[in-house]
């Protein structure tokens, strides 16, 4: 009936009705599916160094506005780094300026490969906590290394990074997303409250004394800083009255910014900037305290920072 139709309005062409075709898929060769499959192009090889180093897409379109955004973020993430990174590195159980090292080493590599802003390119409270650990488990069995553990936290340090950027080259970071979320509840929870205990007994000053271990397990630390409390001296009013200045600051600037709401952009800056004040401000009573007693120091101080 179609072909009819097709005649009565195309004169006397004739069509054969339509009907089931035949298909046959070709056999690709195994070469043919490499070249295919495996065997990059030009085109995605480009794409693919594209996508490992994103900056080669803006880095042309860099300008003074965004040079001044970042010196201001750079001087204000500055501020906040040098103590933290230091303290990082005390967690770790290493000297501190490894804490700096590792600080500037990140974020000075890490934009040539990524643009993320919410991953940290430095240390870390749980990494710093892990290390520590397993420093503890491995300088007994090598006790060449007792008065160098940064060796072994650098060949670790290249393991991991070696790992992370494999994961990365070969595109397979997707199963990260497969972790399940209370898992990283539960691990970051109990890294936090491990870390928190660890940090009493030199937040109140009392960890010099004979017996107590700070690296023990976390319930035993926390017993044993009521039992040791009688040992605690100056460390903890500097400790406590610091921390709360920290948090005294954080929430008059979030009631400020609430409650002047056009100024909430300066109460933010005061606020991302409170750590390095308090450092500054405690730095300078260290100093009138401690400057005629350096050898004998009234409270803990870190002393003399190695140059790098």
């Amino acid at each position: 009936m179609v072909a009819e139709l097709f005649k009565r309005n195309r004169g006397t062409r004739d069509v054969e009705p339509l009907g089931p075709v035949e298909y046959i898929e070709p056999v690709a060769s195994t070469s043919e599916w490499l070249k295919e499959h495996v065997v990059p192009t030009r085109s995605g090889t480009m794409s693919y160094v594209k996508s490992l180093f994103p900056f080669l897409t803006w880095i042309y379109r860099y300008n003074w506005v965004w040079f001044v955004g970042d010196l201001i973020a750079g001087v204000t993430v500055g501020i906040v780094v040098i103590p933290q990174g230091m303290a990082y590195a005390k967690l770790a159980s290493l000297p501190p300026e490894f804490g700096l090292y590792s600080s500037f080493v990140g974020v000075a590599i890490y934009w040539l490969s990524a643009t993320s802003h919410v991953i940290s390119a430095g240390p870390v409270a749980v990494f710093s906590s892990l290390l520590s650990v397993i420093l503890e488990h491995a300088l007994p069995q090598l006790p060449e290394y007792a008065d160098t553990p940064w060796i072994i936290a650098g060949c670790l340090s290249v393991v991991l990074g070696c790992i992370v950027m494999a994961i990365g080259l070969f595109r397979i970071g997707f199963i990260v997303d497969f972790i399940p979320l209370p898992a990283i509840a539960a691990f970051m929870t109990g890294s936090a409250l491990n870390i928190a205990m660890g940090q009493i007994p030199t937040l109140m000053g009392n960890n010099t004394a004979d017996g107590y271990n700070t690296r023990a397990a976390t319930y035993l630390v926390f017993g044993n800083f009521f039992k040791y409390i009688k040992h605690c001296d100056l460390n903890a009013a500097i400790g406590l009255t610091a921390l709360f200045m920290l948090y005294a600051v954080r929430w008059g600037c979030g009631y400020a910014s609430r409650r002047w709401p056009q100024h909430e952009k300066t109460f933010f800056f005061i606020n991302t900037l409170r750590s390095g004040f308090v450092i500054l401000l405690y730095t300078l009573i260290s100093f009138l305290v401690n400057r005629n007693h350096h050898d004998d120091p009234k409270f803990s101080i870190l002393k003399t920072i190695p140059r790098g």
